[in-house]
């Protein structure tokens, strides 16, 4: 197809190629046409281009209604068509690729996301975050290896590339290579030493190559950054017991029993600890307040059954569990262990629970 009209006493066109000029400006250049004309300084290209600035100066801003969706397939046929290679691309950015890259990922089209990737990072060996998705996708797809090249390519360009480091370590951990996993983590919390899920798959590799000494050293860590961390104090407990400090962990209980929790994953290992330590009182005050104010409140009301048949209000305890027996029966069947563990034969035929 090819449209002509004449603007200003000069004559412009419009063809099938036209659109796939704009999306090269935006996917490229960021929507700069000097920039392209820079890389695409030939007569074929520069007349398109120059005919494309006019119209965009003198009749309509040319952006991607003109050219969405971006189909990557169409446009490796419109690369080879003009014989547009990699290495044309000397003052372009990556950026948008990347983007598009994870727009495909989105879709589940890991193939199409491989592809513009590995084009990424022919036009900018340096770009990191090309490596890293790369790497990840090469990861999903089973090659493994491939996979690790590209990641350690990633931190090499840029060692602040904490994620990298992250999949690494899972990577190594999954092949049950903990010592390697741990190495590549805790060069993770080194740059991001705030990534609290980081410490705890550190702690459970060095649990699974019983070192519980740099278990222990590690929940330490991330108690010194957040020392009100219920679920750190919990693991860093039955570590210690592992390693026979019984009065090390009975400190740490008492530490459990003197927190607030804030997290909602950490309320149940603080009620775990207020039961065993029969302060079934506290439980009440602390988690009545929060069923009114939490969507899911199914959870904090499994774990006033104990507290409220220990209190005496049968009822209460009778209604919840009914509740969550209607409502999430696997859930309530999953906190067997609690019941079976605090109340005797007689307190769970009071509530019904059997």
């Amino acid at each position: 197809m090819k449209v002509e009209m004449i603007v200003k006493d000069k004559i412009v066109t419009i063809t099938d190629e036209s659109p796939l000029y704009i999306m090269l400006r935006d996917l490229f250049y960021g929507g700069d046409w000097y920039n392209m004309k820079k890389d695409f300084n030939s007569n074929e290209f520069l007349n398109e281009i120059e005919n494309l600035e006019f119209i965009e100066k003198n009749i309509s801003i040319l952006n991607d209604s003109f050219y969405a969706p971006i189909i990557w397939s169409e446009l490796v046929s419109f690369f080879n068509e003009k014989n547009i290679t990699p290495e044309l691309f000397q003052h372009a950015t990556v950026d948008g690729l990347y983007e598009l890259s994870i727009e495909y990922a989105d879709k589940d089209l890991l193939g199409d996301a491989k592809n513009i990737l590995e084009f990424a990072i022919k036009v900018d060996k340096n770009f990191a975050p090309a490596y890293d998705f790369l790497g990840s996708i090469h990861i999903e797809l089973g090659n493994i290896e491939e996979g690790i090249k590209f990641l350690n390519r990633a931190v090499e360009i840029d060692p602040w590339l904490v994620q990298s480091y992250s999949t690494l370590g899972e990577v190594y951990y999954n092949q049950g290579d903990y010592e390697k996993a741990i190495s590549y983590w805790l060069k993770e919390i080194e740059y991001s030493p705030n990534d609290i899920f980081t410490y705890f798959m550190i702690a459970d590799a060095y649990t699974r190559m019983k070192n519980y000494e740099k278990a222990a050293n590690i929940l330490n860590k991330l108690l010194e950054i957040d020392n009100n961390n219920i679920i750190a104090m919990y693991e860093l407990s039955q570590i210690y017991r592992e390693m026979g400090k019984t009065k090390e962990a009975d400190m740490v209980e008492k530490e459990i029993l003197n927190a607030k929790p804030i997290d909602p994953n950490g309320i149940e290992i603080w009620a775990k600890i207020k039961m065993k330590y029969n302060k079934y009182d506290e439980i009440v005050e602390v988690i009545e307040p929060m069923i009114d104010n939490t969507i899911d409140s199914l959870h904090l009301k499994a774990l006033l059954v104990v507290p409220y048949i220990k209190l005496g209000k049968i009822e209460e305890a009778r209604k919840y569990y009914e509740e969550l027996k209607q409502n999430d029966f696997w859930y309530l069947f999953g906190k067997k262990e609690i019941f079976d563990k605090y109340l005797t034969k007689k307190e769970k035929e009071l509530c019904g629970i059997f």
